[in-house]
């Protein structure tokens, strides 16, 4: 069952899982309800001292090309991320939240959905590259995808408590072509996201 297809049941259990050569470990649970907005919100979020994780920029790039709204942030700019999408929930504008980010802005994906869940704010898809101090997700997430690699950067992700998506770590660590640095960039990894982000929104358009 595709990510889009889930936005349309109330109560589903799916697995998710990307195609790939490598190995994938999926934990599948159940997902909540369909987000009442058709707008989707992509933000970025770069990793150490706003300099690395560039892929972000180039993913955000070939978002906005395909005409998506995504914006790339720092680390620290996941607070006011958070205010901004608390306050057009506020006033009834209930975007599709999409948050990705690699290393410590991965990391930040993670702070930014714990905030968005004291305001009772659904992310429809979390994407992390190498995330190194991941905190549990925690429940208002329907799913996650984590790339990463057994690097002494890289970490698995796990479910929080009352966590009911749907959670991929998804190991590339046999991949030699790719490293903590190189991670974020890597072409066919955009692609497998921006194609999930695009069926959320061709199933809303039906």
């Amino acid at each position: 069952m595709t990510l889009s297809r889930r936005f349309l049941l109330a109560r589903t259990i799916g697995g998710f899982c990307f195609a790939a050569a490598q190995r994938i470990d999926c934990v599948a649970a159940q997902t909540g309800a369909q987000p009442a907005h058709d707008a989707v919100r992509v933000d970025l979020f770069r990793g150490l001292a706003n300099v690395f994780s560039q892929g972000m920029d180039t993913l955000a790039d070939r978002l906005n090309r395909r005409g998506f709204s995504a914006r790339v942030h720092s680390t620290n700019g996941w607070r006011s991320t958070v205010r901004q999408i608390a306050d057009r929930y506020s006033r009834g504008e209930r975007d599709i939240v999409v948050l990705i980010g690699h290393s410590l802005g991965a990391n930040a994906t993670i702070q930014a959905a714990e905030e968005l869940n004291q305001h009772n704010i659904p992310i429809a898809l979390i994407v992390t590259f190498d995330a190194t101090q991941p905190r549990p997700v925690p429940r208002n997430v329907l799913s996650v995808v984590n790339f990463y690699q057994n690097n002494g950067f890289g970490r698995r992700l796990s479910p929080g408590p009352g966590f009911h998506g749907e959670l991929s770590n998804i190991n590339l660590t046999a991949d030699r072509h790719l490293s903590h640095t190189t991670i974020d960039a890597a072409p066919r990894l955009h692609g497998q996201v921006i194609q999930q982000i695009a069926n959320i929104v061709s199933q809303r358009s039906r």
